[in-house]
């Protein structure tokens, strides 16, 4: 099974947003988990406060780091408890320090040595959150790497992934770099927050996942599976409103079939989206399993030529 955790301020958009159709059903059946943590149970103050302005001015409010780190905690819970102990007890003993009285005599040495221990309780704290979770930790952000098959096909293999969806003007920039989040966008533009965006994310993710789809092939026919876009597609009536479809389709003949849909596959992808051809023309200096086949080109060729 397949786990996603889900630090958010809108739990109810994941959920609503997955719970229907196949995704729904794979929950159900527990193909794949959905654990949503609401990070305003983390908030700082009894007010929910889990934003503050930024540092600098500017507009907006910024999402605070403690109340992710606490949320992200909360899925580690068990195994973090004697760590947080540990913690709680490093962090009285540089309050000690904190609180010293420094004399002339100590001096620079006092001073060194309350810097050593931030620092020491710094490196712990981050050396055990590396060690508790291997789980890869995706920030739904518009300056991260574009979302794409490729990437779903990937994530799709990960036993548990953590996604943190922002809101406002997104978060604290050290709770980022202590987690080591990857940055993951679906695309140019910009949205309230990441649930929108995660909906679609885990949707893709989960299709790839075996027995979820009820046809584990299904997906491997799919636009942008094999690197071109899916050629049209037709069922009944086999005419419609005096519209045809194409006579090959109906012949029978699956090798015919296969290679009409392979050249429609192609003029389809050269029509709409040129740039995928481009893609897998530079795989060819690679000798990429991906790449066009001189087949392929002739086919296209055709295609263009009787189009």
């Amino acid at each position: 099974m397949n786990k996603f955790s889900v630090l958010t301020l809108f739990p109810e958009i994941i959920e609503q947003g997955l719970n229907y159709s196949i995704t729904g059903r794979a929950i159900k059946e527990c193909l794949i988990e959905l654990n949503l943590i609401n990070i305003r149970n983390f908030a700082m103050n009894k007010h929910g406060q889990i934003d503050d302005k930024l540092f600098g001015g500017g507009t907006g409010m910024l999402m605070m780091a403690e109340p992710i780190l606490a949320a992200w905690l909360s899925i580690y819970e068990k195994d973090l408890q004697q760590f947080l102990t540990n913690l709680s007890e490093s962090i009285k003993d540089l309050e000690v320090i904190e609180s010293a009285d420094f004399t002339e005599d100590l001096g620079i040495e006092s001073l060194k040595s309350k810097q050593l221990s931030e620092m020491m309780l710094l490196e712990i704290w981050q050396n055990k959150i590396k060690e508790v979770s291997q789980d890869r930790i995706i920030y739904l952000s518009p300056k991260g790497k574009i979302f794409n098959q490729q990437m779903a096909q990937e994530f799709s293999r990960e036993e548990h992934l953590v996604f943190l969806c922002g809101h406002y003007e997104g978060v604290d920039q050290r709770i980022l770099d202590v987690l080591q989040v990857e940055e993951v966008s679906l695309g140019d533009f910009v949205l309230t927050g990441g649930e929108p965006a995660l909906v679609v994310m885990i949707d893709a993710i989960s299709r790839l996942i075996p027995g979820v789809l009820a046809n584990e092939e299904a997906h491997q026919a799919d636009s942008h599976s094999a690197g071109l876009l899916e050629e049209p597609q037709y069922t009944r009536p086999a005419n419609w409103h005096g519209l045809n479809v194409p006579e090959i389709l109906l012949s029978g003949h699956q090798a015919n079939i296969e290679k009409y849909r392979k050249s429609k596959s192609l003029l389809e992808t050269y029509k709409k989206r040129p740039d995928l051809l481009q893609k897998k023309s530079a795989l060819e200096e690679n000798n990429s399993s991906e790449n066009l086949t001189e087949e392929d080109w002739l086919l296209l060729i055709d295609s263009l030529k009787n189009n």
